[in-house]
């Protein structure tokens, strides 16, 4: 879902910035492209889904170090990584179900096939309204449209932002046919002032989600969190709603309902004074109000993993969604049916003529009955 640190950010962000100006922060690979060449991983069963990335070394704003992993859990406190599964290069990774297929950002697109365990590995496109690239940062899914479609929340390019005064939220829907590997620009969730923030900082990271009664945004403000909702999954979100969630108490915020609707359990990461960044969790009544630093407690730590860190959780419910209908996935069973249906059975328009003894008829058909012999 987000980046813990602004050269993280995914999706051609980096690489629109010239090697000759930021000449450390080049990336050795296209996040666009595919992380993996596929394996198998046991099927998840946990109620709920957390994509993250680890590093082993050098993680500083270097997502060339950085490691997707995938886990999961039955309660949202314990978590286990999915048995085969293969830690690959990619950064900010965000992750959501849909029918029998998990889809996994972050480098490329990857897919789990959640009846075999297979994952395969896919490249990733959003453009704008004009076809030319979004150069999208900091994606994470948001929900699905009636017809099965997904969305996607992200920020602009940081060429984009760069002294801004003010800064977007935009969405992009899922391209018809594309399953869930290209995007096209939606509209704007929401535009935040820049002197209206609460903190100093660049609002990055967002995250969408359903609390039980509206929508809210997440956006990173450096170690802070900050809130905003909306009626709708898509917005506007309003920014006289906006509330200052963690204060200091982490950034590249997750949020996700309980699946008992008792609450919201609100991830974060978080960097200690000369320690490594883990994942913390706290639960709220709404994921809408202050929480106490003192709350969150650490889920996930990259010790689990033999890594430095482990940072930029992205969560989903581990449940099948919307189904892709026709006018999501391009193809009309029906249709297709019809038509062959049709090419099998359509009636004929030459008539023949039959005899059967000293009786002529003739008929509209490509036979003739029983007891006739065609003329």
């Amino acid at each position: 879902m987000k980046s813990p640190t602004r050269f993280s950010s995914i999706f051609g962000a980096v690489i629109a910035l010239t090697v000759a100006l930021i000449p450390a922060f080049a990336l050795a690979y296209d996040p666009a492209q595919p992380g993996h060449s596929g394996f198998t991983v046991t099927p998840p069963t946990g109620q709920y889904l957390m994509s993250f990335h680890t590093c082993v070394a050098d993680c500083d704003g270097k997502p060339d170090n950085h490691s997707i992993r995938l886990a999961e859990s039955s309660d949202g406190v314990s978590w286990t990584q999915l048995a085969g599964w293969q830690a690959y290069r990619g950064s900010v990774p965000d992750l959501f179900r849909r029918g029998d297929t998990v889809y996994i950002t972050g480098a490329g697109i990857s897919k789990i096939d959640v009846k075999t365990g297979k994952v395969t590995a896919h490249s990733f496109s959003a453009t704008k309204a004009n076809g030319t690239d979004a150069m999208p940062r900091d994606i994470c899914f948001v929900g699905q449209m009636e017809d099965g479609r997904l969305i996607i929340a992200y920020v602009p390019p940081m060429s984009e932002t760069a002294n801004a005064s003010q800064f977007k939220v935009s969405y992009a829907i899922e391209k018809v046919g594309s399953d869930g590997t290209a995007y096209i620009y939606g509209g704007d969730l929401i535009t935040i002032e820049k002197s209206a923030l609460p903190v100093i900082g660049e609002p990055t990271d967002p995250d969408v989600f359903f609390n039980g009664s509206q929508w809210v945004l997440y956006v990173s403000l450096g170690a802070n969190v900050v809130s905003y909702t909306s009626a709708s999954m898509t917005g506007p979100f309003i920014n006289a709603s906006q509330v200052l969630v963690a204060n200091n108490a982490g950034g590249v915020p997750a949020g996700l309902r309980l699946a008992d609707g008792s609450g919201v359990m609100t991830f974060v990461n978080t960097t200690p004074m000369n320690g490594a960044t883990t994942v913390r969790r706290a639960i709220s009544t709404s994921g809408i109000s202050a929480i106490a630093t003192s709350a969150f407690t650490s889920v996930v730590s990259g010790s689990t993993y033999a890594s430095l860190s482990a940072e930029s959780p992205g969560l989903a419910s581990n449940n099948q969604g919307i189904a892709c209908s026709a006018t999501c996935s391009g193809v009309s069973a029906t249709t297709s049916t019809i038509a062959t249906s049709s090419a099998t059975t359509s009636a004929p328009t030459k008539s023949i003529t039959c005899v059967k003894g000293k009786i002529t008829k003739k008929y509209l058909a490509t036979k003739c009955p029983a007891g006739f012999k065609k003329k």
